[in-house]
């Protein structure tokens, strides 16, 4: 039935990835479509596309697996980091975030930080007992902090 419908293994696999990356990074892409009007409002929506982002990679997290195995890059990754990094982009210009700051970097920076949430989650469960898939609270509170180092850094 793959060679049916796939032609092959890696048809199956492109369909899976293309697939994942619809669902993964779509939405969080539909946030920074339109620019930001206000910092208030550049904060407002990197909090929302690291909360829908990290969401998304855990309801899809055994694809996100395969993906990263397999080392695919799904359009859709590649165009949410090119929104991410203009977005950011329009953040510097308009005053919002540092000039100094690297948005390419800061992109990859932030998806790192939510794949390895996602992908080292067994691990924490056993290690310290959180289980950081399923308690909203908890990934509230990682996403704030992770938005927080991300907009104001380490040093005041």
């Amino acid at each position: 039935m793959i060679h049916h419908y796939f032609g092959n293994k890696e048809g199956l696999l492109d369909a899976i990835t293309k697939t994942y990356g619809e669902n993964v990074f779509v939405l969080p892409l539909k946030f920074l479509a339109k620019e930001p009007k206000s910092k208030t409002d550049f904060i407002s929506r990197v909090e929302l596309v690291f909360e829908t982002t990290l969401e998304a990679c855990i309801e899809n997290r055994l694809v996100l697996m395969i993906t990263i195995r397999e080392q695919q890059s799904p359009q859709a990754l590649i165009a949410y980091m090119a929104g991410f990094k203009t977005f950011i982009d329009i953040g510097i210009e308009k005053g919002f975030a540092r000039k100094e700051l690297d948005s390419q970097m800061i992109t990859g920076f932030i998806l790192d930080r939510i794949v390895n949430q996602v992908q080292f989650a067994p691990w924490v469960r056993n290690e310290f007992g959180t289980d950081i898939l399923n308690d909203k609270g908890y990934l509230k509170r990682w996403c704030k902090s992770n938005v927080d180092v991300f907009i104001n850094g380490i040093t005041s």
